[in-house]
């Protein structure tokens, strides 16, 4: 896969991803780029043993977190596992991820009390 097709599939996914683990649009920018260039470097030493995107996920995500290590900024207090969305074995998004507002909706009104 070439660079350009790299962000062009992934690039608006991951900046959500990104923005919403450093909670701030220009670290996540700066973890993306710093992300897209780690993947393109060690590109070989993808397996294969799960969906590429799953693979290009958790880079973002760990130089996300890395980026915000290394400022001393905050980090959003929310699961990875929540964060991240998952894909079938062709490598095409499914359901987690996707609807994540929607998740902490029914989430919230399973907890809150009825009256």
């Amino acid at each position: 896969m070439a660079a350009e097709d790299l962000v062009a599939t992934y690039g608006d996914r991951v900046c959500r991803l990104a923005t919403r683990i450093t909670c701030n649009l220009w670290d996540a920018e700066e973890a993306v780029q710093d992300a897209f260039l780690s993947a393109i470097r060690k590109i070989d030493s993808f397996r294969g043993e799960s969906a590429f995107g799953s693979w290009i996920y958790r880079i973002v995500a760990n130089a996300a977190y890395q980026h915000c290590r290394r400022r001393g900024g905050h980090v959003a207090g929310v699961s990875l596992d929540k964060l991240l969305p998952t894909f079938d074995e062709h490598g095409r998004l499914g359901g987690r991820g996707l609807g994540l507002a929607r998740r902490r909706r029914a989430d919230r009104s399973t907890t809150s009390p009825r009256g």
